[in-house]
């Protein structure tokens, strides 16, 4: 009696499906896709003896161009699972009937193209990405950096980089240490992130499978909860002020002060500066739109300190020592001001004043929409995201419902038993 081998294909069942035993004469059991609204004619996967299981396209070459007068069956490989789910297969299935409809045959096509030299990831980075990443980023060198970890892969070819080569590559940068300490979590999931955009252009330019999609970044430890509450604020600030470089030590309250991101800071020319109208011009930020910083009294006294020490030929407010240039981010003064203010460097780094800045601001009350403005947040859950709740605005917070309830309850009376 033969068996009927048609079912609905789905991710849980293909991983339930039985390898043959070890005595059959068949290396492999071959199930079609069938039965659901979805399922394509002609769709299978194969399931080896050693639990290897394989999407593939079984079609005839009747009117096909390269077919002649003779008709035969054919079939095409489309991939492996899980590298491949079952809607990936079927996606896949039905681009390669669309061709088989349009009297093309599948096999010829993707070896012709296969005459294409396929890039490995290395050149794939250096040719494709880093040029397209040039206009559209940034934030494009610390890409450029942060590919330098991703040695294990570089020789991989793009259409042969799998999400086991890709968890493989996450794993290995879990041992990697620098100057001692190991990578934290976020630092790890930056280059992972970035693995991910690079997959996703491949598969626009280079029509391969995305692999990238089905890796997951690791949880991050919260490193970034960290802030700086009000007097800590200030503490560093005025240790900011006294710094021998003034150039390094403003840049550093200031940052404190407005809560801008580093690089916004250090790319400003004097021609962002309106002293007049109190303003800072930020022309392009992350979310690629502008941001006009107010000016307090205490910014203004920064700037014009700075002004002062204005160079001539070089445009940028926090100068270099090489002419036209801007200071690299001051990481070296930064951990001294914080040893003399006395402030626990663990977890502090420049971002940790965007934190500072919008959990100062929200706990003291100011409206979430107006410290939105202030961080230019495209997204008020990302500002949301930045708020961290000190000590004295959680006990705020519990004491006025507590009093609110004891001042509620005064006036009222126990419901009589019943």
């Amino acid at each position: 009696m033969k068996v009927n081998r048609t079912i609905n294909l789905t991710n849980s069942v293909v991983r339930s499906l039985k390898p043959p035993s070890a005595d059959s004469r068949s290396s492999d059991i071959e199930w079609s896709d069938g039965r659901g609204d979805n399922s394509v004619i002609g769709l299978k996967v194969l399931v080896g003896k050693t639990g290897n299981r394989r999407f593939l396209l079984r079609y005839s070459s009747r009117n096909l161009k390269s077919s002649g007068k003779s008709s035969r069956k054919a079939s095409i490989s489309l991939g492996r699972f899980p590298d491949l789910s079952v809607e990936e297969a079927r996606k896949k299935a039905r681009k390669l009937k669309v061709q088989i409809a349009d009297g093309i045959d599948p096999k010829i096509e993707r070896d012709s193209r296969s005459a294409v030299v396929m890039p490995d990831v290395y050149t794939f980075f250096h040719e494709t990405y880093l040029p397209w990443a040039k206009t559209r980023k940034k934030s494009w060198k610390d890409d450029e950096t942060r590919f330098l970890r991703c040695k294990p892969i570089y020789k991989i070819q793009m259409d042969r980089l799998s999400a086991h080569a890709i968890m493989k590559l996450q794993s290995h940068l879990s041992t990697e240490t620098y100057k001692g300490k190991p990578y934290t979590a976020s630092t790890n999931n930056r280059v992972i992130a970035l693995v991910k955009g690079i997959c996703s252009l491949s598969a626009r330019v280079l029509d391969t499978t995305n692999h990238a999609t089905k890796v997951s970044l690791l949880p991050e430890s919260g490193s970034r909860d960290r802030f700086l509450n009000v007097e800590e604020t200030a503490l560093l600030i005025k240790v900011s002020r006294t710094y021998y470089c003034k150039v390094k030590g403003n840049l550093i309250a200031m940052l404190w002060l407005t809560g801008c991101r580093i690089s916004e800071l250090l790319e400003r020319k004097w021609q962002d500066v309106d002293f007049d109208n109190r303003t800072l011009f930020i022309k392009t930020s992350k979310n690629k739109k502008s941001h006009q910083v107010y000016l307090s009294n205490l910014m203004l006294e920064l700037l014009s300190e700075l002004r002062e020490l204005k160079q001539p030929g070089n445009p940028y407010v926090f100068p270099g020592s090489r002419e036209g240039t801007h200071i690299s981010p001051p990481r070296k003064a930064f951990k001294l001001i914080l040893e003399r203010a006395g402030i626990d460097p663990e977890g502090v780094v420049f971002h940790t004043a965007r934190h500072s800045v919008a959990s100062n601001l929200l706990n003291s009350g100011l409206d979430i929409t107006s410290v939105q403005r202030v961080l230019n947040h495209a997204d008020m859950a990302s500002t949301l995201h930045y708020r961290k709740f000190d000590r004295t605005a959680l006990e705020r917070g519990a004491n006025a419902l507590s009093e609110m309830v004891e001042r509620a309850s005064e006036n009222l009376a126990l419901p009589e038993p019943k």
